[in-house]
């Protein structure tokens, strides 16, 4: 097997279908072996039905396959999708509600065959709405995990001033690279996200582990996913809480950049940082205070960075 594609879902029977006929239609496959996976985790509905059938009516050259994950967490989804992949080299992962372009595995196969020093790659993502976006959308869709990093193929450099890195959903990890990081990884790449306050950060931990490693990570830009937001999630009150979310992985993401004695040296640091941060955050708050009502996006802004100071102590 070439290519395996793994979609981690949890209550996902309404969701799954859009994204397993964008499969069904994919293109520019000839010559390549590739297979769908989804691991369901742990789901209450009907998941398992809708996997078995369209395995029934499933493409000639290829094959559907589901396996169950009873541990709740993206985290150990992915590590049971790498345990059940039958691709020799690699892995790309789309979300429940993340809908590929028609050449998406082509493209992610042959950057990936093209490019063995890649040890993780990903593409542009992009919004798929039922309805026209609110105002504050382009300000507040990095917490959505919308990402458009150009239309030129790239290299993620661990030395760059503004140090980056893809975005999980619809990265594609190269199978050694994954299994040199996880196995010695820490609880900083299996915490998984939190339903109570939306935390996570692991995909971002994952990848920064990979990069301070010799294997690189790249931008390819051929690998388009849209994003299919819920209406809910542009709600106001759901936005704030993913935006404070966002806010508390970062302590999580900012551990995940160093390495042992870095890290010792960024928590000896820390009433430092917190200090630093607390002061940041009281200046917004001065200065935005008055516009909070009018400007959704500064609200949230202030909940990221509200996170940001309870993150320490979740993580």
């Amino acid at each position: 097997m070439d290519f395996t594609v793994a979609i981690c879902t949890y209550n996902g029977e309404k969701r799954l279908p859009e994204v397993l006929d964008a499969l069904l239609e994919q293109q520019e496959t000839e010559g390549i072996k590739w297979e769908v996976l989804v691991v369901d985790n742990n789901s209450k509905d009907s998941t398992a039905a809708v996997v078995f059938n369209y395995a029934r009516q499933w493409r000639s050259d290829s094959q559907l396959r589901y396996v169950f994950e009873k541990q709740q967490g993206t985290a150990l989804a992915r590590v049971k999708a790498f345990q059940e992949a039958q691709s020799r080299e690699l892995v790309g992962f789309l979300d429940d509600d993340n809908i590929p372009g028609k050449t998406w595995i082509a493209q992610a196969y042959r950057f990936g065959s093209q490019n063995p020093q890649v040890g993780a790659y990903g593409g542009n993502i992009h919004a798929k709405l039922d309805s026209p976006p609110p105002s504050y959308f382009n300000q507040v869709k990095i917490y959505l995990t919308i990402y458009n990093r150009g239309k030129e193929a790239f290299c993620y450099h661990r030395n760059a001033k503004s140090r980056k890195i893809p975005a999980g959903p619809g990265c594609v990890f190269r199978k050694q690279a994954w299994y040199e990081v996880v196995p010695n990884a820490d609880k900083l790449l299996v915490a998984g996200r939190d339903p109570k306050t939306l935390a996570s950060g692991e995909d971002a931990a994952l990848l920064y582990a990979i990069q301070n490693t010799q294997w690189e990570l790249w931008h390819n830009p051929h690998m388009e996913i849209w994003h299919h937001i819920a209406p809910h999630r542009l709600e106001q009150t759901y936005l704030r809480k993913l935006a404070r979310g966002y806010g508390l992985s970062q302590h999580r993401v900012r551990m995940a950049r160093y390495d042992g004695w870095q890290r010792l040296l960024v928590r000896l640091l820390l009433p430092l940082l917190l200090l630093r941060e607390s002061l940041q955050t009281f200046r917004f708050y001065l200065q935005h205070r008055k516009s909070f009502q009018k400007d959704f996006s500064k609200l949230c802004e202030l909940e990221a960075k509200i996170g940001r100071l309870y993150g320490p102590f979740l993580t």
